[in-house]
């Protein structure tokens, strides 16, 4: 920068005869982001002989007037001007300052200097703007992962003292974000949750053209969205001719799987065993078959699929082939499905039946060989049908008797020699020969079942004795039956598990038809199945899996979330639950409260967490909950059964270590507002006491109104009461008694008070006697009272002593009513 140099003028006080000077050296040069204490000018003061200055030269009238210059003192005669730093040199804001040093000496002489300080400008580097401004902090952001590659997902700004153009810059060089000219950040590729890293550490430079810069920390995190499809994998049965194998399949193969299944497997048989997941890992996930007939069923939790109806190929309308899809979808009904195709193999379940069982044949007197005598017509139901086979067995039937089966037709029975009515033979026989042929196929009937309930018999009279089957034609009407009867025995045998809690009583009604195929006839039997209790149900939480957040400051006791585990057993009571933690509680941090005697426990921060000491290094807690129904008051369960329920908690650091010191790795800084219950239990007499202090106030208020009710309508009865004179003094009346004889006078007061039943409180006041008047009989003086009448006498007679007997003995004689009808108008003067 080139050199400049001070301008000044020196002023001088007219009237002084010595003058007064500043003479200033300039330092050179003084750029905008010059330090602290840099020398701007040296003053130097210029005094005549035996003058000096007083005070030190002061700077006046600056421009503008806040100013970063101080003028310090070097020696006696000379200053220094320097820069303190506040306000801070800019050129941008101002290039020139004007200063005006005033001084003066004892002679009244006085002197100014205007200085003028011109500020050169240095290229300053760009800073941030936003949160990127503060270098011991980092920026974060969330992004979702489905977001598409080329949306903006921040934009710095920057600034130049200087307005120059400015670049920006971002490092490490990735993939996934780009930035241009503007600042703006951008996505530059597909971003996924689950197989990409979860968040990036990106440093953000803005760069001057002189090469000056500025860097930024930016964390940006990616949040986990539900944008895959869940996989299904199952392995499926095939059963045939009771031959177990197993297919194994999964939702990403495009075709269709086929399986075999023997008719008449047990109801309730599983079939198929699926397990699902999803990368997402979003929500529960939930099993569906979707199916146009009731011959399956799935466990919508655990994934099993079971049969639900008899398979029966022989049944009217059944088709061998049936066909469902196994689906699994999570909570925003995204699915894996797995399309089925089921064969159902018939088996020999059927015994063969005949037209007739009982075949008369009536030959002429003579019957030649090889007559055929009886054709054997039988059928199996069977699909396909069973190879029927006729056995002898019994009769002169046979190798070597006179009747056999036709060689390749065993059902035709012919004769093997010649027959004569008068033969001796046929005569001993009674010309009369019975035979009995076995008829079967492979195999006899044949039936899984799972307990034999009981059995069913029927008696036909007529020919052929007994030849009767059996079915159960009403009382099994569930979705799943559970019962089978063996057709022709009658043997009930129970097929698929029972349930006393859906059902406690069966009426199975069963029918017997007897053999005739034309003309049928039926009877029918009730049959009464009684189910007994026994634990075979496991508790149930609803929901499976329950999910809480919480600060890692909670104090032991706190309920989490006030989150509670509601479970049900469908035969237990909900007392007889036991509640235990079986995997996920490291460091014993949480527990149930209670852990028995309930079926709602609460789920209660047992220890707190230390993240700073080193001892908690887990944030994620997967809690494992045992239900267990053996809880019993009296006795000792029987094979207990056990549910399972699961909590996941994730616990948030509140307080996160001190960022480092290298600039390199910042930890960023994030605000969590937490809402923590923290009321116990044990804590509830605080609102009862409140309760109770509030009840008790309310109280006080109501009853200091009455009390001031009450006062109020005193005090105005009171004058109205004052002025009642009808009433005489209380408690009693007073008598003058005397006795003329003795000429003594005794004055008794008594009181004649009559027996009441009800006590009565009254106040009575003294009458008021408001004139005076002279009775023209006796002459006397009286008081009275002009309103009620009321008098009293106010001197006394001379035959008083008289007047005082005569009442004595009106007394003695003739006792008063009632003391309150006597009147002594005297009472006042003998007072």
């Amino acid at each position: 920068m080139p050199s400049f140099h001070f301008l000044f003028i020196l002023l001088a006080a007219s009237g002084v005869r010595a003058a007064l000077n500043f003479v200033v050296e300039n330092a050179g040069p003084l750029l905008e982001n010059a330090s602290d204490h840099t020398r701007v000018a040296t003053v130097t003061v210029s005094l005549s002989p035996h003058t000096s200055l007083v005070g030190e030269p002061v700077i006046l009238n600056a421009s503008p007037v806040v100013h970063p210059f101080v003028l310090s003192r070097r020696s006696s005669h000379l200053w220094d001007l320097f820069v303190t730093g506040a306000p801070q040199l800019d050129f941008e804001e101002v290039a020139l300052y004007s200063l005006t040093i005033y001084a003066k000496d004892n002679h009244e002489a006085t002197a100014s200097q205007t200085i003028f300080v011109q500020i050169e400008d240095v290229n300053e580097p760009p800073t941030f703007t936003g949160s990127l401004a503060r270098e011991d902090q980092v920026t974060e952001i969330y992004i979702t992962e489905d977001t598409v590659p080329g949306t903006i997902i921040y934009k710095a700004v920057a600034k130049d003292a200087e307005d120059a153009v400015l670049e920006y810059f971002i490092s490490p060089e990735s993939a996934s974000f780009t930035i241009d000219s503007t600042g703006a950040i951008s996505t530059a590729a597909a971003l996924d949750f689950e197989r990409d890293m979860r968040s990036f550490s990106l440093i953000i430079k803005v760069v001057d053209p002189g090469g000056l810069f500025a860097t930024g920390n930016l964390k940006i995190f990616l949040i986990n969205v539900n944008n895959k499809n869940p996989t299904l994998t199952c392995s499926l049965f095939n059963i045939e001719n009771s031959v177990l194998s197993v297919t194994s399949t999964n939702s990403t193969l495009p075709h269709e799987v086929n399986i075999i299944l023997d008719e008449e497997i047990p109801i309730g048989k599983m079939i198929a065993m699926c397990q699902a997941a999803d990368e997402d890992n979003l929500g529960d996930l939930t099993f569906g078959l979707e199916t146009g007939d009731d011959y399956f069923a799935i466990d919508k939790e655990k994934g099993t699929v079971v049969t639900t109806s008899r398979l029966d190929v022989e049944k009217t309308g059944f088709a061998s082939a049936l066909s469902f899809s196994i689906k699994t979808c999570d909570g925003d009904q995204r699915c894996a499905i797995i399309p089925v195709a089921t064969y159902v193999n018939g088996i020999n379940d059927n015994s063969p039946f005949c037209d007739q069982y009982l075949i008369r044949y009536t030959g002429k007197e003579e019957i030649a060989k090889d007559t055929i005598i009886a054709k054997l017509t039988c059928h199996d139901l069977d699909k396909p049908p069973d190879t029927i086979h006729y056995a002898p067995s019994s009769g002169p039937v046979g190798s070597g008797q006179l009747f056999e089966q036709v060689p390749n037709a065993e059902n035709f029975i012919q004769v093997t020699k010649e027959l004569d009515y008068e033969n001796p033979e046929v005569v001993a026989a009674g010309h009369i020969y019975e035979m009995m042929i076995s008829v079967f196929d492979d195999l006899h009937p044949s039936h899984t079942a799972f307990y034999k309930v009981g059995q069913v018999a029927a008696v036909d009279e007529d020919h052929p004795p007994n030849c009767l089957t059996y079915k159960i034609i009403n009382g099994d009407v569930q979705a799943v039956q559970r019962f089978w009867i063996h057709p022709f025995s009658g043997v009930i045998e129970l097929t698929s598990q029972l349930d006393y809690e859906s059902v406690r009583q069966y009426n199975l009604t069963v029918q017997a038809v007897d053999c005739d195929r034309a003309h049928p006839r039926t009877a029918v039997a009730t049959v009464i199945v009684d189910i007994e209790d026994e634990n075979d149900e496991a508790p149930v939480c609803i929901p499976y899996l329950y999910k809480a957040a919480i600060s890692d400051d909670v104090v032991a006791g706190t309920n989490v979330n006030g989150l509670k585990l509601n479970c049900h057993d469908r035969d237990s009571h909900d007392f007889e639950m036991r509640f235990e933690i079986a995997s996920g509680n490291k460091n014993l941090h949480f527990k149930l409260d209670p852990s028995r005697g309930t079926n709602t426990p609460k789920l209660i921060v047992k220890n707190p967490f230390n993240f700073e000491s080193g001892a908690d290094l887990q944030q994620q807690y997967h809690l494992v909950v045992h239900v267990i129904d053996d809880n019993l008051k009296s006795g000792k369960a029987i094979k207990p059964k056990t549910g399972t329920a699961v909590i996941d908690i994730y616990v948030q650091r509140i307080n996160t270590p001190p960022p480092p010191t290298s600039s390199e790795q910042r930890e960023g800084l994030t605000i969590v507002y937490t809402a923590i219950n923290t009321y116990k239990n044990s804590d509830w007499y605080v609102p009862f006491i409140f309760t109770l202090m509030a009840v008790f106030f309310v109280g006080f208020v109501f009853w200091m109104f009455f009390l001031l009710w009450t006062y109020g309508n005193t005090k105005n009865c009171s004058p109205k009461m004052t002025k009642e004179d009808s009433k005489l003094k209380p408690k009693g009346v007073k008598y003058v008694i005397g006795d003329i004889s003795q000429k003594e006078e005794n004055v008794i007061t008594e009181t004649r008070n009559k027996k009441l039943e009800v006590l009565t409180e009254a106040t009575v006041y003294e009458t008021v006697f408001d004139g005076e008047a002279i009775d023209p009989v006796s002459g006397n003086m009286y008081a009275y009272n002009s309103r009620t009448g009321a008098r009293k006498w106010k001197t006394l007679v001379g035959h008083q002593e008289e007047y005082f007997g005569n009442i004595y003995s009106l007394s003695e004689a003739h006792p008063l009513k009632e003391s309150t009808s006597l009147k002594i108008p005297v009472q006042q003067q003998l007072l």
